[in-house]
């Protein structure tokens, strides 16, 4: 994780990743939700180079954007000087103030490798979230991926961005050894040109993917419960939106 938020890859990762999402779109699902809950005062954890932040600022009482990867707060922080970012680590997190609307998305639970790290991240949740809030996060399901990944072994995905395109070559393994249902990524990004391409780096890491089975027995553990279960269409694959409230 570290090399893709890290000093060397943030700015790649911003920029070839406006072409990836379409943040407007992914805003609109979570603004909806949280306005059907009667969720205002917003905290993403996991918020990246907040591209969701200056949506959630505008129409809602207050957001608050925290993340782990200081280059990518920088980003953040430079794009909307006047919001408020700051930095935590979701497994350990306590704000000077609770939430009625916590989000964690762009699947950044799947960084959470362990069975531990998933619950100390519910236990945080918990502490920062209202008695009536609203807990969304996506995931990515083991289901639905782990069939995809072992018949789409190496993937090229294309963005463009201001008129530059730019071109990532992933491949991913399905980790056997692992409990939990782990996925070894490697991905090379490359600015395109007419003629050529050219190397802006490399990445790799390990992530994590959940049967809902099991998310929903962590959840149940740590006293929180399923509000709704909301299908989600990626561009890369299909995954859900929990939506959970406490016990």
């Amino acid at each position: 994780m570290d090399g893709l938020y890290g000093n060397k890859m943030a700015k790649v990762y911003h920029e070839i990743y406006q072409g990836f999402i379409d943040y407007k779109a992914e805003y609109d699902l979570y603004a909806s939700i949280c306005r059907t809950y009667g969720a205002s005062k917003i905290l993403e954890m996991a918020c990246g180079s907040g591209n969701l932040a200056n949506h959630f600022s505008k129409d809602f009482e207050s957001y608050t954007g925290m993340d782990y990867s200081n280059a990518m707060l920088q980003i953040a922080r430079e794009k909307h000087p006047n919001l408020v970012f700051i930095r935590g680590d979701m497994r350990n997190f306590k704000a000077s103030q609770r939430f009625d609307g916590i989000l964690i998305t762009g699947r950044s639970t799947s960084y959470l490798l362990t069975n531990e790290d998933f619950l100390q991240t519910l236990k945080c949740v918990q502490k920062n979230l209202d008695d009536n809030g609203i807990f969304i996060f996506d995931f990515i399901d083991a289901q639905l991926f782990l069939p995809y990944v072992a018949s789409n072994k190496f993937v090229t995905h294309t963005s463009t961005v201001a008129d530059q395109k730019y071109l990532r070559e992933s491949e991913w393994v399905i980790n056997k050894e692992s409990t939990e249902m782990l996925i070894e990524w490697t991905a090379n990004y490359y600015q395109v040109n007419e003629k050529d391409k050219t190397f802006l780096g490399r990445d790799s890491t390990s992530f994590r993917s959940f049967y809902f089975d099991e998310l929903e027995q962590l959840l149940m553990k740590s006293g929180l419960k399923i509000n709704e279960k909301i299908d989600r269409k990626t561009y890369a694959f299909d995954t859900y939106v929990l939506v959970c409230k406490k016990e």
